[in-house]
């Protein structure tokens, strides 16, 4: 069944040389079916190949809501340019390619792609395009936790522990204090104080794709990409 909001919409998305903050708003977007939002987070080239007559088609619609947003921080292929989001549509997983195959769902799970797109989906559990790729020994991604990269993994799993203590317990002051401050406030209002319905959304947090999350600074940089949609 073709996805809903194919009506053509008058978008523009924020620019920022923040690839978290764009992130947020792309995948913000596509969890409310707002694809003509999404696609103007994405540099003027690719969002001129997801369009077609002032509006995103079904089937890329489709496509874009099979990406895993958690992974896309971390991808090599990922970047701000000109402050919007360069690469997107070239991890884009090819839907297409198993239909034209087999015109069939056996021809989908047949198809010679590079990425599971079954993978892709938020909801699932299974490897996504970039850790195959990484699997392989491919290069190593531009964006890095920096716990990693320094050989300080053990005071990533720290913060990351803590952070989710801090959630379970209700604790949000002691949870904001370890978030970065460009995402932080997303989830305040006019006078700096944490909204309900962020409250609400950190409840819900995804606590089983930690490696979304990286130290930046000494703070934990991801967060925003493991809530469920809502308002920002």
């Amino acid at each position: 069944m073709a996805c809903s909001s194919t009506k053509k919409e008058v978008s523009q998305a924020p620019m920022s040389d923040d690839l978290l903050e764009l992130l947020t708003g792309f995948g913000e977007s596509i969890s409310k079916r707002n694809f003509n939002m999404a696609v103007d987070y994405m540099v003027p080239e690719e969002k001129a190949l997801m369009m077609e007559s002032g509006s995103v088609p079904s089937e890329k619609q489709r496509r874009l809501m099979a990406l895993r947003l958690q992974t896309l921080i971390r991808h090599p292929a990922i970047r701000v340019q000109n402050g919007r989001i360069a690469g997107i549509y070239s991890v884009l997983p090819n839907l297409r390619q198993g239909e034209a195959m087999a015109g069939s769902s056996e021809g989908i799970e047949s198809a010679d792609m590079d990425m599971d797109t079954d993978g892709l989906s938020p909801e699932s559990g299974g490897s996504t395009g970039y850790e195959a790729f990484a699997e392989s020994g491919g290069p190593s991604p531009d964006v890095l936790p920096v716990a990693a990269a320094n050989g300080n993994e053990d005071m990533l799993k720290e913060t990351v522990n803590k952070f989710f203590t801090a959630v379970n317990k209700k604790n949000w002051a002691g949870a904001l204090a370890m978030m970065n401050e460009n995402e932080r406030k997303f989830l305040l209002d006019d006078k700096g104080k944490l909204k309900e319905t962020s409250k609400e959304r950190l409840s819900q947090i995804d606590q089983k794709n930690r490696e979304a999350l990286v130290l930046q600074d000494g703070k934990l940089t991801g967060v925003t990409l493991l809530l469920p949609s809502g308002d920002l």
